[in-house]
């Protein structure tokens, strides 16, 4: 009896955590040794439906990511129009040098909002593209490979607002 109870709470939180996803497109792309500086990340979709969402990115680094941030260029496209575009930094280390984020074991996952209330169209096509661009205090060209980062995700979820 009590473990048919166990295994219906269970399943009910799994059915709750599914449905409270507000996602509208989820998705990751990963780095086998480390993320190179030419390796555009691209994310495509469409949406079905007029909604303001925001965009998350997902970052999992492990303990070889040797910086204290990171810095991106993402840039939106909205039917082949490109309707924003910009450089982003993101605070990964603490000023102890420790790494921020989830941790799962040696792993840390960062969740870092990237546009809030974007108005999205229905039927239309997105492209979002991101490249890293961090180099080296005093040196003009890029890191070759920033080792460390094992993911970059993006998630776009519909605003949600509370009625205060």
């Amino acid at each position: 009896m009590k473990r048919n109870r166990n295994l219906y709470l269970l399943l009910f939180i799994i059915i709750f955590q599914f449905c409270a996803d507000n996602s509208i497109y989820k998705s990751y792309k990963d780095f086998e040794n480390g993320w190179k500086l030419n390796d555009t990340v691209f994310f495509k979709f469409r949406t079905t439906v007029d909604k303001k969402c925001d965009i998350q990115f997902h970052i999992r680094n492990d303990n070889d990511y040797q910086y204290s941030n990171l810095f991106l260029i993402a840039s939106l496209k909205e039917d082949n129009y490109e309707v924003r575009k910009d450089t982003l930094e993101y605070l990964m280390a603490d000023k102890e040098g420790n790494l921020l984020g989830r941790r799962y074991g040696n792993i840390r996952e960062s969740f870092l909002t990237w546009v809030n209330e974007f108005d999205f169209k229905s039927n239309s096509d997105y492209l979002v593209t991101i490249n890293h661009a961090m180099r080296k205090n005093g040196e003009e060209k890029g890191i070759k490979s920033l080792q460390g980062i094992i993911t970059l995700g993006i998630k776009v979820s519909e605003k949600i607002y509370d009625n205060e």
